[in-house]
């Protein structure tokens, strides 16, 4: 792994924005005394990337990352849609190379595993048909199939994606629908390029801008991790399973 990575460096950018539609502030809020945002960027930090950036709109999301992190901050417009909009902004106020790796760790993983960071760097540097990354794990027994919150994606036998969706995708075989981890790479010079097209009807209903992908015609390479279990900050009950996580860590 060491090798790979040394010869297709790599940037991660964090984007956090304050005003969470369903969970506003949660950057800021504490897990087991430390910061979600100041969780996700020591996640970030256990990767081979050589640069950690939050891009973020929000003073106090700033002072929490230079208060207790040793990331970058790159400061981003609030009008932004998506946070790969904000992270387009950063990556062009950073002047960063063409053929630079991205990888775009969201704000609300606390519990995203360095090496799997690394493996979807991975995929992308060596896959010259894709132009994004990302990764999946498998879909949990019980209600995960019907959870909005869970988007789910089914892949074809080369590991390139064929749809995401929040609903259950039932006409595809079961073994092929797995629950999508919030993680994506990319090159800049793709993201400057994906940032400017349209937004597609099936995207907005979705709310899944991967989907502007794969309908434009790019191939995105997925990595299947065989152990991820992490949870996705969204709500106030996922902010309580992540302390409940946190605390049974520390009594281990």
């Amino acid at each position: 792994m060491k090798k790979i990575c040394d010869n297709h460096p790599f940037d991660v950018v964090i984007p956090a924005r304050y005003e969470s539609s369903r969970l506003p502030g949660k950057a800021l809020e504490i897990i087991v005394g430390k910061s979600l945002i100041q969780r996700v960027v020591e996640c970030a930090q256990a990767s081979r990337a050589e640069r950690v950036i939050v891009a973020t709109d929000s003073e106090q999301i700033e002072e929490e990352v230079y208060r207790n992190t040793t990331a970058e901050v790159c400061r981003t417009s609030r009008e932004h849609n998506t946070g790969t909009d904000r992270i387009a902004e950063a990556v062009d106020r950073l002047n960063l190379d063409e053929n630079r790796i991205i990888v775009n760790v969201q704000g609300d993983e606390p519990m995203l595993q360095g090496e799997l960071i690394d493996c979807v760097a991975m995929k992308l540097a060596n896959c010259e048909e894709a132009v994004m990354a990302t990764a999946v794990r498998g879909l949990e027994e019980g209600d995960e199939l019907y959870n909005p919150n869970v988007v789910k994606c089914s892949i074809d036998s080369d590991n390139y994606a064929e749809n995401f969706s929040r609903q259950p995708i039932q006409s595809l075989k079961s073994n092929s629908c797995y629950a999508h981890i919030g993680i994506y790479a990319y090159k800049v010079w793709y993201l400057k390029q994906f940032v400017g097209m349209n937004q597609t009807k099936l995207e907005k209903a979705e709310r899944l801008e991967q989907l502007r992908v794969i309908e434009s015609g790019g191939k995105i390479v997925v990595y299947v991790s065989e152990d991820y279990r992490g949870i996705g900050v969204d709500t106030l009950q996922d902010l309580e399973r992540a302390r409940e996580y946190f605390l049974k860590q520390i009594a281990k």
